[in-house]
């Protein structure tokens, strides 16, 4: 009912509130804050948890990263440090241990970080990455080793048959790994709106599941849920933790409960149970564009990708109406939303990710697929990654090739008032092509606020059963209480 749903809201909102609060009150007594407020030099040490990435301009060269802090002047700490460094960090894996001398700059407020690491800072190497962290990097390394992409942002690639930038998008539709990746392919991606796929997200967990659970169907539900549990765990380590990826992996797991209770998952109630149990363990994920842009996008796909798809197989084949319906609404959805990080409207962003999810999907097999034989065989993972590297230079010629037709982007107003104005023009142009979809959302408003039947009202009581009446112990379609029916 209305009521019961605008409870569960408000208690899901306080729930997140409260947490966040007490994150704010344990991270005012860290001593990173602490030294970030005293404006004096301190001795950091930490691990590096983001793989280094350059961003050139025309006066200087800037290397950002992150850093896990585990001491500040010898006292422990469990914050995070924004890096903004010149080349030295440039060497570092992910995983490196190291130690810091500087004087920290505060971050603007709402900021998962506590601080920012600047220029000239002291830098000493404790040591490399270790346990599953290094072998972890190892792998990632080994698949840029088998694409040929060494190098920084695709300097070092080696010249050849495949596009430049081909080789450094190998890792990054992968594994999520794309600091080499060339500026001007990086630029195109974004202006075609094609920057997810380099985004370890729903996609990924799809694939490896999917396959996974295929390959494992001979076996009883339980052992198929267990592996699959495992794989996904792998996965996750695999690509490393990150909003889109831990998003994913919810709703990964929310699917394989599903398969242990032998009942398909419902899409909706498990985006939503994700986003609330990944918001209480880390609430500053609110603020992560990656994060929100990956739920909504899932969002419009469950909810208006089959809708959408039906429509358009009034005029389109079946195959290519749903292939059309599922970027068509991952963009609109997304679309409010982008307007807030760039305040322009790409014009071939669908057709570019319809003629790119194919080869997204050929270049992640066959990339986790040589990422875990290059260890052990690197010849052989070389030869497994040819079909990715293929895939990838499809994409990088789609990218360019649309990114610089006329109207590739158009301007738009931006901040809140372009993303609903441009909320509000989807909808517009919904409701003109698809004139039954009004009528469904008046139907679905009516179903919302009518009175609950054959289901409990919030603080109801169940009715007593009438005299002379049995209990039949069926559960209905709401699965909250028992059905009553006359005996004969």
């Amino acid at each position: 009912t209305l009521s019961a749903s605008l409870l569960v809201c408000a208690l899901c909102a306080a729930t997140v509130l409260a947490i966040s609060a007490a994150h704010l009150w344990s991270r005012q007594r860290d001593p990173l804050t602490m030294a970030v407020a005293s404006g004096q030099p301190v001795t950091l040490i930490g691990t590096v948890s983001q793989e280094p990435r350059v961003s050139a301009t025309s006066r200087s060269t800037l290397v950002i990263t992150a850093l896990d802090v585990e001491q500040v002047g010898g006292r422990a700490s469990r914050l995070r440090a924004t890096v903004l460094a010149d080349k030295q960090w440039l060497s570092l894996s992910m995983g490196t241990r190291v130690q810091v001398r500087t004087r920290l700059r505060p971050t603007d407020p709402g900021r998962a970080e506590t601080a920012i690491i600047p220029k000239r800072a002291g830098l000493k190497v404790l040591g490399p990455p270790t346990g599953v962290l290094g072998a972890v990097t190892g792998i990632r390394s080994g698949l840029a080793q088998a694409v040929g992409a060494q190098g920084v942002a695709g300097a070092g690639e080696e010249a050849g048959f495949w596009p430049s930038g081909a080789r450094a998008l190998v890792p990054g539709v992968a594994l999520g790994d794309d600091h080499a990746l060339p500026a001007q392919v990086r630029e195109d991606m974004r202006t075609v709106s094609m920057t997810h796929l380099t985004a370890v997200s729903g996609q990924h967990v799809a694939i490896v599941l999917g396959l996974g659970l295929a390959a494992l169907g001979m076996l009883p539900r339980r052992w198929r849920a267990l592996l699959g549990a495992v794989l996904l765990t792998a996965l996750v380590i695999l690509v490393r933790p990150s909003g889109s990826v831990l998003r994913a992996a919810t709703m990964g797991v929310v699917m394989l409960l599903g398969v242990v209770a032998g009942r398909r998952a419902a899409s909706v109630p498990a985006l939503c149970a994700g986003a609330i149990v990944l918001l209480l363990i880390d609430p500053w994920q609110s603020r992560d564009y990656g994060f929100a842009l990956s739920v909504v996008a899932t969002a419009g796909i469950v909810i208006g990708s089959k809708p959408v798809a039906v429509h358009l197989s009034h005029r389109l084949p079946r195959w290519l109406a749903a292939a059309v319906a599922l970027p068509l609404m991952a963009q609109a959805a997304c679309g409010p939303l982008l307007i807030l990080l760039q305040p322009s409207v790409g014009a071939w962003s669908v057709p570019a990710n319809l003629l790119s999810e194919p080869a997204a999907v050929v270049a992640t097999i066959s990339g986790l697929l040589a990422a875990l034989i290059f260890p052990a065989w690197p010849a052989a993972a070389t030869v497994i990654a040819w079909p990715a590297l293929a895939a990838c230079s499809w994409m990088v010629w789609v990218a360019g090739f649309f990114a610089h037709l006329p109207c590739a982007t158009l301007p738009w107003p931006d901040g809140l008032t372009g993303a609903l104005a441009l909320g509000v023009c989807e909808l517009g142009v919904l409701l003109l092509v698809a004139p039954y979809t009004r009528r469904a959302l008046l139907e679905g408003l009516r179903r919302l606020t009518r009175p609950a039947r054959g289901r409990l009202a919030p603080w109801q009581r169940p009715e007593p059963p009438a005299p002379g009446a049995s209990a039949t112990h069926r559960l209905d379609s709401a699965g909250t209480r028992p059905s009553w029916r006359r005996s004969s």
